[in-house]
């Protein structure tokens, strides 16, 4: 039995299929990112903020969807990574997500996207923080997924892997400079 856990192979086939658990568990639809410029935005919105719990801290993001629609949002966090605001006017929401994004000491802009499924139903908006290339060689350091489960979309939010290795190799955030 030694022989199996020790073997290359062996541990090599359970990593797989590990993943491929993983993946299976992440049930629903994938919603796509598209484009997005501020006067797409009309209505109240519920906002998302999450991450800035650091002046470091890298992995933030906001999330703006319809207080009226039929889709809600949930972030696949603890409940103290991020913050709820429900009934904000469209204005009230961005400028909230763009002065709370801010927060990073290497912020150089947000982007602003919308969240579209399939049928190109927009179901939300997202804002992203996205550093000077030449900080960590790219802008978009996030990697955020969404999956959508009858009416409730799932927020998957991690650091791109080139970063995440970076920093779990070095022990601090890298800089390029």
């Amino acid at each position: 039995m030694k022989y199996f856990f020790n073997n290359f192979k062996f541990r090599y086939f359970l990593m797989i299929l590990a993943v491929f658990m993983l993946n299976n568990c992440m049930t629903g639809t994938r919603l796509d990112i598209r484009g997005a410029v501020p006067s797409d935005l009309r209505g109240t919105y519920t906002l998302i903020l999450y991450g800035c719990t650091s002046a470091d801290d890298l992995k933030n993001l906001a999330i703006l969807y319809p207080d009226d629609g039929p889709i809600t949002f949930e972030v696949y966090s603890l409940k103290t990574d991020y913050t709820v605001n429900k009934g904000l006017s469209a204005d009230q929401a961005l400028k909230q997500a763009e002065q709370f994004l801010t927060c990073n000491m290497d912020y150089w802009k947000t982007q602003l996207s919308k969240i579209v499924a399939k049928d190109g139903t927009i179901v939300g908006y997202e804002l992203r923080t996205l550093y000077a290339p030449y900080v960590f060689g790219m802008t978009n350091i996030l990697n955020v997924d969404y999956s959508l489960n009858k009416n409730k979309v799932t927020v998957y939010i991690d650091l791109d892997p080139e970063i995440e290795k970076a920093i779990e190799t070095t022990g601090h955030i890298p800089h390029r400079l």
